[in-house]
């Protein structure tokens, strides 16, 4: 064999293994931007989520829900004028 003839198999095989790379490549791109999909979908779930957990939190903390709750379900009630005593600082 020739020193062309090897040349020239030696750059069919360059050839070869370059292409395989190639589709490899493009094969790993695609899997990653799946996953890069599937990820920011989730992470669009995930702030919906967030948003209506805020929602809800003030929806809890509200000063009237808690107000009507101390006076339904506690039977509290706001002390009569004569009965708070205060306390000075010493």
């Amino acid at each position: 064999m020739s020193a062309r003839q090897c040349l020239l198999v030696l750059l069919a095989l360059m050839l070869l293994a370059s292409s395989v790379s190639l589709v490899y490549v493009q094969y790993l791109r695609r899997s990653l931007y799946s996953e890069y999909k599937t990820l920011q979908t989730e992470q669009d779930r995930m702030e919906v989520q967030w948003g209506q957990l805020q929602l809800e939190a003030s929806t809890w903390a509200a000063e009237d829900r808690i107000e009507d709750l101390a006076v339904t379900r506690l039977k509290m009630q706001v002390p009569q004028a004569d009965a708070v005593v205060v306390v000075a600082p010493q």
